[in-house]
């Protein structure tokens, strides 16, 4: 009987396991003998396996996006991280999948949201714009990228690298600037220019982005980045739409203040902005996009540990472990 990742516990043992495979790492131990990484996915989560004997036919056959059945695995913890043992396995096709009553959709982890129900919302949102720049050349970014703005992940690991995790994370963050707007009113900030910040803020991973299951980089994304992309998306668009000079040949400012929330969104040079914040309006957006990359990396690791258990230590939050002070029942 298949289980599924999320259900695995410490000590399972002779486990049959299907997943679809995210990323494999080939390394080699200090004993000289090769080993493989093989990050795993399906719908209830993810897991770390390892195959700790390799053979040049392992190397060919299990490649990222493959549907892998592990079977006779044995789930251990490590570092007080779950991994599983792959002993054998087999590369499942499709009339394969069928026969477990499963397809390959089946093994990416979505977004907790209905973005078929939510993009139109997000669309109404701008068309009633007032500034008129703004919104040409975000509806038209969208409309050239809809369907990989709707499917897409918003990172390989980072934070919310789930299916259709790239509109999530940008739906969230113009509800959460819509959310603190009456809060102050009294601030001089130009809401319309936030809300498109934090909608094309991480357009380029359309582009960075190898694939859907963001099994890696694109050439583009490793050598010019999202936000590279992203600012080049805008110029390209306002161009097209004929706005990104004005009637005297000078650079439409609109479309120069555009270009800086996708270039500021990280905050600080050190975190990949090629520039930081000089708008009130960036400083808003890079916080929440801060704040949300945060919160989903924590409570992602949380989940993984019970009541009363620390996280391991995570990269991104200067290597600090958190405390699980929920009890199963909340959860």
């Amino acid at each position: 009987m298949i289980k599924p990742i999320a259900n695995l516990v410490n000590n399972d043992r002779d486990v049959q396991v299907i997943g679809r495979i995210e990323r494999v790492i080939l390394s080699t131990g200090s004993n000289g003998q090769n080993y493989m990484i093989i990050n795993l996915v399906d719908q209830s989560g993810r897991i770390e396996a390892r195959k700790w004997l390799v053979q040049d036919g392992d190397v060919e056959t299990i490649k990222p996006n493959e549907i892998i059945l592990i079977e006779n695995g044995v789930a251990s913890e490590y570092r007080n991280q779950l991994q599983l043992k792959v002993q054998n396995y087999k590369i499942l096709d499709q009339e394969e999948l069928k026969k477990w009553n499963l397809s390959y959709d089946d093994f990416f982890i979505s977004a907790p949201l209905d973005v078929e129900r939510e993009y139109p919302k997000l669309i109404e949102l701008i068309q009633g714009f007032k500034n008129q720049d703004y919104k040409a050349v975000t509806l038209k970014i969208l409309n050239d990228n809809e369907a990989k703005f709707k499917k897409y992940p918003a990172a390989m690991t980072i934070h919310h690298n789930v299916q259709s995790g790239l509109f999530w994370h940008s739906y969230t963050l113009v509800r959460d600037c819509l959310a603190i707007k009456p809060n102050y009113a009294y601030a001089q900030v130009d809401w319309e220019l936030v809300v498109c910040g934090a909608i094309l803020h991480d357009i380029g991973k359309v582009v960075e982005m190898a694939d859907v299951g963001a099994t890696d980089y694109s050439l583009e994304g490793k050598l010019l980045g999202h936000i590279s992309i992203g600012n080049t998306f805008v110029a390209e668009a306002a161009k097209s739409l004929g706005v990104f000079y004005k009637d005297d040949g000078v650079i439409n400012p609109n479309i120069t203040l555009l270009e800086h929330m996708i270039l500021a969104s990280h905050g600080k040079n050190e975190y990949g902005s090629p520039v930081e914040p000089l708008l009130i309006e960036a400083i808003i957006l890079s916080t929440f996009d801060n704040l949300d990359a945060k919160i989903f990396k924590v409570n992602d690791e949380l989940q993984k540990i019970g009541y009363g258990e620390w996280t391991p230590r995570i990269p991104t939050e200067d290597m600090k472990m958190f405390y699980n002070h929920s009890s199963e029942k909340e959860k």
